[in-house]
């Protein structure tokens, strides 16, 4: 039977490209295993023809070896055990007639396989020292996970606990003081813009009465700003704000601020607002304020709102 005739040259195959991953060390291994498998003698299956173009599953058939795990060998991609190596060279030395014939020695061909087992270990064990820092840090972040969830825990804790002494404190507070529910929440927020006067002490010094001119002063220019700049509304949210607030002496410079500024307006509504909101003695101590500051027609309109409330 004559073999079939082919256009590739024989042991076409053992011209495949390397592994990527292939080594100086690895592809001089590969290189002399693809010369011993151009020395193999292959027949037929009936075996009486010499195959001239045998195939790689031939050839693997032959060697006893997997297809698959021939190309690795070939390739460099794979490290051949010892005993496999010693086997297809045993097989090729015997179809090539003597060692000779092979054209590499065993001894040389199995000191490259251990050179590129060394190597194939040193990668091993540098992949091996990798895995173990990565292990490590892996359990680093994990304990720092449970850090923080700890810590995190310990806030909210801390947070609930927080919250629970603040409702305490305003329950007692709102026993204590009941007004102080309905303050600030049902005030307008022009209202709540508005700058109170400071309640001055009782001795009245100097340095006081200092402070309470200055104070009527901002609440002046304010309120001045406010009229200037179209707002009725927050001026009088802001009189009313401040006749909450402010005692008789504070009320009577503040009358004295906006009269000296031209703003009669303001300050006539200042003094309605007050007689008609203060108590009656609220109302007759900032009257003799008026009266001793030479402002009797302040003084008496104040007495008039105060005369005409319901």
């Amino acid at each position: 039977m004559a073999a079939r005739s082919s256009s590739r040259h024989p042991f076409a195959w053992t011209e495949k490209d390397f592994h990527n991953d292939a080594s100086p060390v690895r592809r001089q291994l590969a290189m002399s295993l693809r010369q011993i498998c151009r020395h193999l003698v292959i027949k037929s299956p009936d075996g009486s023809t010499v195959l001239t173009h045998p195939t790689q599953a031939q050839a693997a058939k032959h060697l006893y070896v997997g297809e698959s795990s021939l190309t690795r060998y070939l390739t460099g991609q794979y490290v051949p055990s010892e005993k496999v190596v010693t086997a297809i060279f045993e097989i090729a030395r015997r179809d090539a007639g003597g060692e000779q014939g092979v054209g590499i020695t065993k001894e040389h061909l199995l000191e490259l396989r251990a050179l590129a087992e060394q190597e194939r270990c040193g990668n091993c064990a540098r992949h091996s020292e990798e895995a173990r820092a990565a292990r490590q840090e892996l359990e680093a972040s994990l304990a720092e996970q449970k850090r923080l969830s700890k810590e995190a825990e310990d806030q909210d804790a801390e947070l609930r606990a927080l919250r629970q002494r603040y409702s305490l404190l305003r329950r007692e507070s709102l026993r204590i003081h009941p007004a102080a529910e309905a303050g600030p929440q049902d005030r307008r927020p022009e209202e709540l813009a508005a700058t109170p006067l400071p309640v001055p002490p009782r001795d009245r010094d100097r340095q006081r009465r200092m402070n309470d001119v200055l104070a009527a002063r901002r609440i002046g220019r304010r309120a001045e700003e406010l009229a200037g700049g179209g707002q009725p509304d927050r001026v009088l949210a802001l009189l009313r704000h401040t006749v909450e607030a402010c005692t008789s002496q504070e009320m009577a410079l503040l009358v004295a601020v906006l009269r000296s500024k031209g703003q009669d307006e303001l300050a006539g509504n200042f003094v309605h607002i007050y007689g008609r909101d203060r108590s009656d003695r609220d109302v007759l101590r900032a009257a003799l304020v008026l009266h001793e500051q030479d402002v009797a027609a302040d003084a008496e309109a104040l007495l008039r709102a105060a005369a005409a409330r319901p």
